[in-house]
């Protein structure tokens, strides 16, 4: 008998410098493996997270695993959830046997350092014409550039960049956001971005991250 139900795996990095496995549609049941990739060397973490598909979902980590040891998968997720140890630049996450409640979109990250490599504010809420700050910290001491990026809550929303800015250099806020956002650039390897009078439409999830000098 043939599955008639289907799960969607959307694949999108948090930082520019990872590449992962396309999107794709498995049918329930099968079995997945989703790649990803990093273009330097260097002793690092890597991460896999999940956000459903559903309505208001957050953010999930699924595994993490330190350069040369065994890939740890969270709890609740290990009975079909699977990943390698870092090889090389790459690690893989298997998923095996999918179900529908898989579906969503995944996330690969790294930090080069032995833990979080950056620090942001808790989750908020926040009412209606409130302005809040959104603060981001490195633990790093080089010179690199910061960002804050921003998943809109609507379903098969894509990753949208918000600001960025070189260390010591001033915020370029793209575009859509020039109105409300406001930021001072990083500033020893910190990044603060301001949105005033807070809209329904700026609800989202809200990732920092950053890029260490080439």
């Amino acid at each position: 008998m043939v599955p008639c139900c289907f799960f969607v795996a959307m694949l999108a990095p948090l930082v520019l410098a990872l590449e992962q496995s396309p999107d794709m549609v498995i049918k329930e049941g099968q079995s997945v493996n989703l790649e990803c990739s990093q273009k330097k060397s260097s002793n690092r973490v890597m991460y896999w997270y999940l956000l459903p598909s559903e309505k208001n979902s957050s953010l999930t980590q699924l595994v993490y695993a330190y350069e040369g040891a065994t890939a740890v998968v969270e709890k609740g997720f290990e009975s079909h959830f699977k990943s390698s140890k870092i090889k090389g630049d790459s690690i893989t996450l298997s998923i095996e046997h999918a179900f529908l409640n898989d579906s969503g979109t995944y996330y690969c990250a790294e930090s080069e350092h032995s833990g979080w490599a950056l620090q942001q504010s808790p989750d908020t809420v926040v009412r209606l014409g409130d302005t809040i700050t959104l603060e981001c910290s490195g633990l790093g001491n080089a010179v690199k550039t910061m960002y804050w990026y921003k998943l809109p809550k609507e379903k098969d929303a894509g990753m949208q960049l918000v600001v960025f800015s070189v260390e010591g250099g001033k915020a370029d806020i793209e575009k859509e956001f020039q109105n409300r956002f406001q930021s001072s650039g990083t500033r020893n390897n910190h990044l603060a971005v301001q949105i005033q009078h807070a809209l329904l439409n700026d609800t989202g999830t809200y990732f920092c991250a950053e890029q260490d000098p080439q």
